[in-house]
């Protein structure tokens, strides 16, 4: 049993970290560290669509960057009529270019 925060390693039996209060798991998930070429497979203003879309990759297991979603409210101005924060423009998912091609078709029918 491992601790999926601190990774450390218990007996079989242990069922939380005693330092971190989490919950054991079976075995650790492992992923390169590295660069990783991103291609914008969604761009929108809408929020919903936005929801949707990664509700969509999430269930399909591929990892998103949300690029622009955090600048949105950035200095206080917020979002004007297109829904977007004109400095920064209209969110863009973007995911790792092997997973574009499954992204692309998953996401085919939701529209700006």
């Amino acid at each position: 049993m491992f601790c999926p925060k601190c990774k450390g390693e218990f007996i079989v039996g242990v069922k939380e970290c005693p330092d971190c209060l989490v919950q054991l798991v079976n075995e650790l998930s492992t992923f390169e560290t590295g660069y990783v070429e991103l291609v914008t497979v969604l761009e929108t203003s809408d929020p919903g669509i936005i929801m949707v879309a990664k509700s969509l990759l999430e269930e399909s297991n591929i990892r998103y960057y949300a690029k622009g979603e955090v600048s949105q409210h950035l200095f206080g101005f917020g979002t004007f009529g297109p829904g977007f924060n004109p400095l920064f423009g209209p969110i863009q998912l973007q995911v790792n270019i092997d997973d574009s091609d499954e992204a692309l078709l998953l996401l085919k029918d939701l529209s700006v």
